[in-house]
């Protein structure tokens, strides 16, 4: 472990030397030290101003990061081939294993420093700026809830769509409406029955009431609020749509559960927030909102599965912000070992240009996974690629399956929402791109190494 931490301790001091580390060193300070005085949000709110300032932040220090890994990872192995200083190293009593695993293991400590410089800056714009006055109502509460205290989301218990779907074939027999047709068509039209009463779930019609039921809320029931998170849409897709509504929470059969009845206006294609006090959730854990729309003109719809949630404050920033990092540090550990791994064998141009295109790939990986759906070979259509789809489509499934998704968890995402980044992706990101990934590509690149002639015999 000496001789490890030995090599680990040369790579640190080698890259602190390097141009191209101090160069990424200095735009990461600069643009840290910057960002808080320039973002300006939306122009008018403080929370505005302080998600920019965490997006731009941890967005920026996280691709400066990536590029720095790959250079330096890259360029180490590479550079001490090419120039023969390897021979130096390998002809001491040092196993190669061990000097691979030094060089990744120098690179991960530096990042680690650069993140936890990263986290306190951060941390103190963040405070330095919530501290800012604002002249905007309700700002620095929306602030304070929203942002700087970590919420959990709770989905919509949604209904039992199978019962459902045949609720409805069973109402279109009766009606001599629903033709005995085949396998695949019959199929086809369940889906689009099962679309359409989803879509009608999530829409209120002028004047229409619907009740919607979230489970498993297991808060303190004695204090507090949760806050139910929402964004309608026009059927339209207009945006400068405004409608009236009105909502009720508790259990209409525990009259201790009920609130007053509260209404409200509300603009489409943006986000609203409403408190909902604690005791309005009935003693099986479970909230029931009545929604009403009072407009009797427009219908309000929700979108997706978030245009309709519940929101609960269950941890501070700072903490949220760790485990952020943290993920971008796993991410970083794996750019590492795959760097080493390709300048074993590779040139430096040709390595550096591996680890950006699996990069790019592991960072659009859920992208990439639809667009290859997309391009499939269809009844109607044919193959888009022709005669190279049977050949191309495999490779790329393949490809994209072997590289990590970096695009699974959007941890920077949560924490510009004020959005719990959950535990568990951090261990999944521990587990998957070093544990599993990461070990593979580490053993393969020992392998390489030892397995490698570093010195030509002249005879």
């Amino acid at each position: 472990m000496s001789r490890i931490w030995a090599v680990a301790r040369h790579m640190i001091a080698e890259s602190v030397r390097t141009k191209v580390a101090l160069l990424f060193v200095a735009i990461i300070v600069i643009l840290l030290t910057v960002t808080p005085f320039v973002v300006a949000g939306d122009g008018l709110t403080l929370k505005s101003r302080v998600q920019s300032f965490l997006a731009y932040s941890l967005s920026a220090v996280g691709f400066l990061l990536s590029m720095l890994t790959v250079f330096l990872s890259c360029g180490s192995l590479a550079g001490e081939i090419r120039q023969k200083h390897i021979t130096m190293i390998v002809s001491k009593p040092i196993p190669r294993w061990q000097f691979f695993v030094g060089k990744w293991l120098g690179i991960c400590v530096l990042n680690a420093g650069l993140l936890v410089v990263t986290a306190i800056t951060v941390l103190g714009f963040t405070w330095y700026l919530a501290r800012q006055p604002t002249t905007v109502p309700g700002d620095r509460e929306a602030l304070n809830h929203e942002l700087l205290t970590v919420r959990h989301g709770f989905r919509l218990e949604e209904p039992d769509w199978d019962l459902l779907v045949e609720d409805r074939i069973r109402l279109l027999r009766e009606q001599n409406r629903w033709e005995d047709v085949g396998p695949d068509a019959e199929n086809a039209r369940r889906r689009q029955i099962r679309d359409e009463l989803k879509r009608q779930w999530r829409r209120l019609a002028p004047g229409e009431i619907k009740e919607f039921k979230f489970s498993n809320l297991l808060v303190d029931r004695k204090e507090g609020y949760v806050h139910l998170h929402f964004k309608p849409t026009h059927p339209t897709g207009a945006s400068d749509v405004q409608f009236k509504a009105w909502w009720v929470s508790g259990d209409r059969r525990d009259l201790n559960t009920l609130t007053r009845e509260n209404e409200g206006d509300f603009i489409v294609d943006r986000f609203h927030t409403i408190p909902i006090p604690t005791y309005a959730v009935n003693a099986d854990d479970t909230l029931y909102v009545m929604l009403g729309n009072r407009d009797v003109r427009d219908t309000i719809v929700f979108e997706g599965a978030d245009s309709l949630e519940l929101l609960y404050g269950i941890g501070t920033f700072h903490w949220n912000l760790v485990r952020a990092l943290t993920i971008i540090w796993c991410r970083l550990a794996f750019l590492a070992v795959m760097g080493l791994l390709a300048s074993t064998f590779l040139s430096f141009p040709v390595a550096c240009m591996s680890c950006f295109l699996v990069l790019a790939v592991a960072s659009s990986a859920g992208w990439l996974s639809e667009a290859i759906k997309w391009v499939g070979p269809d009844s109607a259509r044919g193959d888009p690629l022709w005669v190279l789809g049977p050949v191309l489509r495999p490779l790329a499934q393949g490809f994209v399956w072997l590289v990590p998704d970096f695009s699974k968890f959007d941890a920077v995402a949560n924490v510009v929402g004020g959005r719990l980044v959950p535990l568990m992706w951090v261990l999944q990101s521990l587990a998957v791109l070093i544990l599993l990934k990461g070990l593979v590509l580490g053993v393969v690149g020992c392998v390489v190494l030892t397995k490698r002639e570093l010195a030509e015999v002249v005879a």
